[in-house]
């Protein structure tokens, strides 16, 4: 008779089984159960709670909380500063760590689950006097997330900026597999999406145009966030509705034990943030606003000039309310409001305009926790885009505008029933209404000659969504999901036909609120892990997507005059498919991680205007100016980045390439994206050189974007007429600059700390394209007309800045 002697370590220590076989059979079964024998001995306790801070009450994202004598078991704190990590039955040292605060710890006995919160306090030396970046995310050997990154607003307030404004538009556009839109813009692509493929969201809600001044700076003020992540590929079920990433902006809560007011004055702009408890520890609030003063400050000197003096500004109020209902619920409400507001006036008087535009959102959001397992968040959502432009040319008055409105819900659940699973569902719903474009223009009695008006969109999105964080085995994690989203448009709508001379013949009316066509998409989202070892792990993701609403632009960024449209029956919605694969390394226990990944992305119902069209007045619809494609994109991303110690940041390099093919386009031929960039290089980097001193820099490199120019020209009665290349074949020139700065950390009186940032854009003065234009020179009769593109640089020299920030408590 057979025997087999068993030894296993188990909870109690080393074990030791003997068991008898009595045939072959059994001997070959029993092998194989013994194979799960350990992992089924050994029982696992789950660890939970919440970390928040010991002055404040707010909670800390980000956190690290591990068990001291096992390396490697621990979680990192979520936005709410929740964790959850399991971990084998024994006497442990349950330790919390985060960036400014003072290293928590505490003996614990882990013979069942444990509920623990914690409470960090601040450091004695304070914030300013540590280190100023850190890594806000687990190890990234540990997730099955893929092209997902925390940025710490550290990170983000010690990098040097384009007038001293903090921006985390910019930072973004550092990372890997992110193009940025231009020359000091915060427009974004990633991995060759569009800019309307990007979900960027504040506190849950839309955020549909994220820029100020034509791009130049974000809506987002950093003094108000509390964290910010980006995921590029592989998003969570949780989030829809667009095909590229997700930028998860989180403001702060409020102080809920003490007043505090932190600030910035700056070149253009000023900042003020207040905040502290309504009840200590059970209510706080947050309010904070920016405004550019240039238009204040410099109108009074040049109102007697030709232009009477500076005709833009912008601004941007934020607001945030917390309350502590019990120990398991939480209301928040929160909101933002920003514009920009302009005029343009011609010396002579016969041209006058104003034009502004602006986004509004509003969060009202319910947190419950039902037990140690379940958690569940209630959110009504609001979002609001606006563009209006005016102008009096010699009488008469034109108006036109263009708008995007939101109102939503959202209902998720966050399930852990056990240590190997965790599991989300959900759904959400929005009700759309885009008017992407209406105008009306009078005379100077007051009567109106010219009416275009078409009517605003509507539409119903809705999804169904749950996902499973399956921790299959010790090495391997699975993570899979799927989302159900339904996307129906209702009237009042008017759908046209027309012959070949663009004359209606015929069309079909549809009533408010009635349907007039509905789609439907499954979108599977798959990934996995599997560890190498303690300190690598290979990644795998599969991810399908749709988009209902869309934005179009023949320009190279998200300009305010770019419209958006809903699917509808002129417009298919936009699908997506992206394979990736990765190789994740954690160095000398994550003072340094790194990794490679390598995706392929194909995008079907891609839009773009017609060959020849041109904005103008019309009375049907735009969106049958529309032609769609697809899109191919694919490429490797290297990413090597420093976590902790005096120098931090990173190193980011990008090779990829994005085509498009139009059949109505190009003759049908495939042409490189606006967008594709085959060469990406970002170095990042911040040094603390002693407790006042703290220097950062960044050094970019790109290919030049591809733009269409002249291949030929013709002379027709005196004039010239060009005759252009095919579809994005001109290249501009590459993109690089040197950007560098230094915060110098003023000396602390009793409750007022202070710092000035000192910072140079563009330090050796690079030329770097905007855009290019065709200048002739030379009489066309006399055969002697040459032809040359010149490119416009936007800021072509050095451009230093100097920002004075402060904090009171």
């Amino acid at each position: 008779m057979p025997a087999v002697l068993v030894v296993f370590r188990g909870a109690c220590g080393l074990q030791i089984i003997t068991i008898n076989f009595h045939n072959k059979r059994l001997y070959l079964l029993c092998f194989v159960l013994l194979l799960a024998l350990p992992a089924a001995a050994q029982e696992r306790f789950r660890l939970s709670g919440k970390v928040t801070d010991a002055a404040t009450g707010e909670a800390l994202a980000g956190a690290t909380v591990a068990l001291q004598e096992i390396a490697g078991t621990g979680a990192i704190t979520d936005a709410q500063g929740n964790y959850n990590f399991s971990a084998p039955g024994g006497a442990y040292t349950l330790t919390a760590k985060y960036i400014g605060y003072e290293n928590w710890q505490r003996d614990i006995q882990v013979s069942s689950d444990v509920q623990q919160n914690i409470r960090l306090s601040a450091a004695a030396y304070g914030v300013q006097e540590v280190e100023i970046t850190a890594n806000r995310q687990p190890p990234i050997t540990e997730s099955a997330a893929m092209g997902q990154l925390e940025l710490p607003l550290e990170t983000i307030k010690s990098l040097p900026v384009l007038f001293g404004e903090n921006d985390i538009l910019k930072t973004i556009q550092l990372l890997p597999g992110v193009t940025s839109g231009g020359e000091g813009n915060t427009g974004f692509y990633v991995r060759g999406g569009g800019a309307d493929q990007n979900l960027v969201l504040l506190d849950g809600a839309t955020v549909y145009n994220p820029g100020h001044l034509l791009n130049f700076f974000s809506v987002f003020n950093a003094d108000a966030l509390q964290s910010t992540t980006l995921i590029k590929g592989n998003m969570p079920v949780r989030y829809g509705g667009r095909l590229s990433s997700v930028l998860d902006i989180n403001m702060k809560d409020g102080n809920q034990t003490k007043y505090k007011a932190e600030g910035g004055i700056g070149l253009i702009s000023s900042r003020l943030t207040l905040q502290g408890p309504i009840a200590k520890e059970k209510a706080s609030f947050l309010l904070s606003g920016r405004r550019t003063y240039m238009d204040v400050l410099f109108n009074p000197f040049l109102k007697n000039t030709e232009q009477g003096g500076v005709p833009f500004y912008f601004y941007d109020l934020n607001g945030k309310l917390t309350y502590t209902l019990s120990a398991k619920d939480r209301l928040y409400l929160s909101g933002y409001y920003g514009r920009d507001a302009g005029s343009l006036k011609l010396s002579d008087g016969r041209f006058s305009s104003d034009f502004g535009w602006g986004n509004a959102t509003a969060t009202l959001r319910w947190n419950h926790l039902f037990n140690d397992k379940l958690f569940l968040n209630l959110s009504g959502l609001y979002s609001r885009y606006t563009f209006d432009f005016g102008w009096d040319y010699g009488g008469f008055n034109t108006l036109v505008q263009t708008g995007v409105q939101d109102y939503g819900v959202r209902l998720g659940f966050d399930y852990t029933p056990n240590v190997r699973h965790h599991i989300e569902y959900g759904l959400d719903y929005t009700f759309h209404r885009l008017e992407p474009r209406s105008g009306e223009a009078q005379n100077q009695e007051g009567q109106s000659f010219s009416t275009n008006r078409v009517l605003a969109k509507y539409g119903h999105e809705a999804a169904l969504y749950v996902s499973d964080d399956w921790n299959v085995t010790d090495k391997l994690l699975l993570s899979i999901g799927l989302r159900s989203s339904y996307f129906e448009q209702v009237g009042p709508f008017h759908l046209y036909q027309f012959n070949e001379s663009q004359a209606v013949t015929d069309s079909t009316i549809y009533g408010r609120g009635e349907k007039v066509i509905s789609y439907q998409a499954l979108e599977p989202r798959v990934s996995l892990r599997y560890e190498l070892n303690r300190l690598s792990s290979l990644k795998a993701a599969f991810t399908q997507s749709a988009q209902y609403v869309h934005l179009v632009s023949n320009a190279y960024t998200t300009l305010p005059l770019d419209v958006w449209v809903p699917s509808s029956a002129l417009v298919e919605p936009q699908r997506a498919t992206q394979y990736a694969l990765g190789y994740f390394r954690s160095i000398h226990e994550n003072k340094y991680e790194g990794s490679v990944e390598v995706y392929f992305k194909a995008m079907k119902n891609q839009l773009e205007y017609r060959e020849g069209f041109s904005p103008g007045p019309s009375n049907r619809d735009l969106e049958y100016e529309f032609v769609t494609g697809n899109g191919k994109s694919y490429g490797v991303e290297f990413f090597l980045r420093k976590n902790y110690g005096n120098l931090q940041g990173w190193l980011g390099y990008t090779l990829s390439r994005t085509t498009r093919t139009f059949p109505a386009l190009n003759n049908g031929e495939t042409f490189p994206a606006r967008f594709d960039r085959r060469h990406d290089l970002s170095l990042v980097a911040s040094y603390k050189y002693n407790k006042r001193w703290t220097f950062g820099g960044t050094f970019v490199y790109g290919t030049g974007q591809a733009t269409t120019l002249p291949a030929r020209r013709y002379f027709i009665e005196g004039n010239i007429a060009y005759q252009y290349g095919d579809r994005n074949s001109f290249r501009m020139q590459p993109f690089h600059r040197l950007d560098l700065a230094a915060t110098l950390e003023g000396r602390q009186h009793s409750n007022m700390k202070s710092s000035w940032t000192f910072s140079v854009y563009n330090v050796y003065g690079r030329r770097n394209p905007f855009l290019y234009y065709i200048d002739s020179e030379g009489e066309p009769y006399s055969g002697n007309v040459q032809l040359q593109a010149k490119k416009v640089s936007v800021i072509p020299f050095p451009l230093p800045s100097v920002t004075w920030n402060f904090s009171w408590l």
